[in-house]
């Protein structure tokens, strides 16, 4: 018989809700294998930045209501750091809410900026895209966070298209930052287009055995154990978790979960589920919508609230409730570890 979850449950603080938000498609790189719509630049910015605080402060007083004192916000894209009143809006949440920022970001704005508005950041997952990035920015750029006290990842995008030179990036990191903050790997989703590519170029987009191994052991760099006695505090809060979630089989056994592994074993079927998502985070992606990534929506309801519409403090009375899920398979690895069982 065929061992698969019957019951997951999730590591994260009961106090904490997490957010994951794209405020734009907006980017000043196209990387070949960007994630559908990412770069389109069809939804720019939030202008309208007092309304944006407005309703983002009373959706989280009503999350205060449950119990969820603690928001770690988690702001990507497009390239986040193109909104012009990103630093108003983190410094105004900030002032009325236990927040924790994170940003990831392809780290191209200028080292000024990055000086300017780095303190307001406290965890920098910057994404190191070969084909296009400076890597002595990027290096620069992970520098001047680690030395402001921040959380830095460089995550390197192993580009099958230039392989050696993501490998090469890597190595050269190493060697030439000042400090030693992590480094990653991570693989790209290859777009369909390219099996055009493959017969018109001739350009094969397939990892190897190697290429595989290469990325499984997707940690290439940890900080100093000094670095982890000095942001203790981390892990104490449940920003920092060596594993994600509890999985109950069906054997009756217990397995802790990290990034990705119901993806990897492939466990992520959940359609017919009941799941957290709504109560222990939320997406909200660049129309304003609040859903889950996959695009279920939340609090039981059959439609989505939008955090950009004038009249959402007026209309956002919500029951936090499980959803149950329509999707066929779960595809985000941080919502394969939000709390969800299989009914009897």
């Amino acid at each position: 018989m065929k061992i698969i979850p019957i019951k997951i449950e999730t590591t994260q603080k009961n106090n904490l809700l997490e957010i994951r938000w794209n405020p734009n498609n907006v980017c000043n790189f196209s990387c070949r294998y960007c994630h559908p719509g990412a770069n389109e630049g069809n939804f720019p910015s939030p202008r309208n930045i007092d309304l944006i605080i407005d309703n983002f402060n009373y959706m989280l007083s009503r999350y205060k209501e449950i119990g969820k004192n603690r928001f770690h916000i988690k702001i990507a894209g497009g390239e986040p750091t193109m909104w012009k009143n990103l630093d108003q809006f983190v410094e105004s949440i900030k002032k009325n809410n236990d927040v924790y920022i994170s940003l990831i970001t392809n780290g191209s704005r200028t080292v000024r900026w990055w000086k300017e508005h780095g303190h307001l950041i406290d965890n920098v997952h910057l994404t190191h895209h070969v084909a296009q990035g400076d890597l002595d920015h990027t290096i620069q750029v992970a520098d001047i966070m680690y030395e402001l006290g921040k959380k830095i990842t460089v995550k390197v995008l192993m580009d099958t298209a230039c392989w050696q030179q993501c490998v090469d990036a890597v190595e050269y990191m190493k060697k030439n930052s000042k400090h030693s903050w992590f480094i990653m790997v991570a693989g790209v989703f290859e777009p369909e287009e390219q099996n055009i590519m493959r017969i018109v170029r001739g350009v094969d987009f397939e990892l190897s055995q190697e290429q595989r191994l290469y990325i499984k052991k997707s940690l290439k760099r940890m900080p100093s154990p000094l670095w982890f006695w000095k942001h203790r505090d981390l892990i104490t809060s449940g920003e920092m978790r060596y594993y994600e979630s509890i999985a109950t089989l069906s054997n009756g056994k217990k397995r802790k979960a990290s990034s990705h592994t119901y993806i990897n074993e492939n466990w992520n079927y959940f359609k017919g589920w009941h799941c957290n998502i709504g109560i222990e985070g939320i997406f909200i992606n660049w129309d304003g919508n609040i859903t889950g990534a996959c695009g279920e929506y939340v609090y039981g309801l059959d439609y989505a609230y939008n955090i950009l519409k004038e009249d959402f403090i007026e209309t956002y009375k919500v029951d936090f409730v499980p959803t149950v899920c329509s999707k066929p398979n779960c595809i985000c690895g941080p919502e394969t570890h939000i709390t969800k069982f299989k009914p009897i």
